[in-house]
């Protein structure tokens, strides 16, 4: 039926000029944008978890950057230090030479002060951003590692880092603290037993291990020295099961003792820098001549050496630290990249649109449009077509 109240074919053909219209539009701001999900219009779901990770790749990618700068107060450290063991290289040399017959002990000491300078240069001259970990300004570092994400919200990654002072620690009075205490474990007691007396040198990472004394009670000493030169005493003695010592008990032996008596006693040096040993500081203090002088305070030219190798071994263990620190945050930073790649390829697979498929859309939507415009005008036309049957 024809009517020219409503054209039904004209309705029809306007309706999907419309919707193919708008598939049109969408497809367009597709390639415009190149996102299919632009807005949580487009699909809430996927909008928001993009927004999320969007977020959580921002925090990483800024825990990233402030790590930067932990990396670079390390490397500082790190060249300090180098500076400060090949200083101290040539105080041995110097110490060294000092002991030969007919050295010259003046030009030693000038040697001596001049590299002491040369320490606290290197000391001082570690500074990054305002942070030194070698001058005694810090104590405990927490540098930024990362970003845990949780459906929470999340927290802040962080890398402590411990800092010991080669100079300008903390300075106090030299104590002597004394402590007993009794072994009855069989395990630990063999273990206690089966060490060996050497005649080591007391050094930072060496231990001396003697035996008692002729008319002492059976036992044996450990000796040990911590980085600063703080050093604990060690006793053990053994005891029968009734409580003697070897003075009551002829065959009671460290390996058949029923128990150990334990007398440990701590000797600390009043001091927390590390280039400062058994009382004497390398770098010669802050005055205006060195104190690090052979023939002066009783300095000697071997207690002088016996300092600079303990220092040594402190410096380079504190180095190891700082080396083991930069190894974790390497490892942080290489993390730290790999996940902002695996949150932006997964933002982008829930967001981007497929630029091929979306070309291929576009140009069947336009030649759609241009088939429902025809069709529209076709459709258009059957109401002239009806003049005619009253023509």
């Amino acid at each position: 039926m024809s009517s020219i109240l409503n054209n039904s074919a004209a309705l029809s053909a306007l309706q999907a000029l419309e919707m193919t219209q708008q598939s049109l539009a969408t497809v367009q701001n597709q390639v415009s944008t190149g996102l299919k999900v632009a807005s949580a219009a487009d699909n809430s779901s996927y909008w928001a978890i993009a927004t999320q990770l969007t977020a959580d790749k921002g925090m990483v990618q800024a825990s990233n950057d402030a790590m930067s700068e932990g990396q670079s107060v390390m490397a500082t450290a790190t060249s300090a230090i180098k500076s400060v063991i090949s200083t101290l290289n040539s105080m041995e040399s110097a110490l060294t030479e000092a002991q030969n017959p007919g050295a010259n002990i003046g030009d030693v000491n000038t040697s001596l002060a001049s590299l002491g300078r040369q320490l606290s240069d290197a000391v001082n001259g570690a500074s990054f951003n305002g942070l030194n970990v070698l001058n005694g300004t810090q104590t405990t570092l927490n540098f930024v590692s990362g970003f845990n994400a949780t459906s929470t919200g999340g927290s802040v990654n962080i890398i402590a880092f411990a800092a010991q002072a080669l100079t300008g620690g903390a300075t106090s009075t030299p104590t002597t603290t004394t402590s007993t205490s009794t072994i009855t474990d069989p395990a630990t007691i063999a273990q206690i037993a089966g060490l060996t007396p050497n005649t080591a040198t007391l050094s930072y990472g060496t231990d001396v291990i003697t035996a008692s004394g002729t008319g002492q009670p059976l036992g044996v000493t450990v000796q040990s020295m911590d980085l600063y030169g703080n050093t604990t005493t060690t006793t053990y003695t053994a005891l029968d099961a009734n409580g003697n010592t070897s003075a009551n008990d002829a065959s009671l032996t460290l390996a058949n003792a029923a128990s150990l008596a334990v007398t440990t006693t701590t000797q600390t040096t009043g001091t927390s820098n590390l280039l400062t040993q058994s009382g004497i500081d390398l770098t010669g203090g802050t005055g205006p001549t060195s104190t690090f002088q052979i023939g002066q305070g009783g300095v000697t030219a071997a207690l002088g050496l016996t300092a600079v190798n303990q220092a040594l071994a402190s410096v380079t263990n504190y180095s190891a630290l700082i080396g083991a620190t930069q190894d974790r945050m390497t490892a942080a930073s290489n993390f730290n990249t790999a996940l902002m790649t695996n949150y932006a390829n997964g933002v982008s697979g829930l967001v981007d649109a497929d630029m091929n498929e979306a070309s291929t859309r576009l140009q069947a939507l336009q030649t759609q449009q241009q088939l429902g415009i025809q069709s529209l005008s076709v459709a258009n036309q059957n109401a002239q077509l009806i003049l005619k049957l009253f023509g």
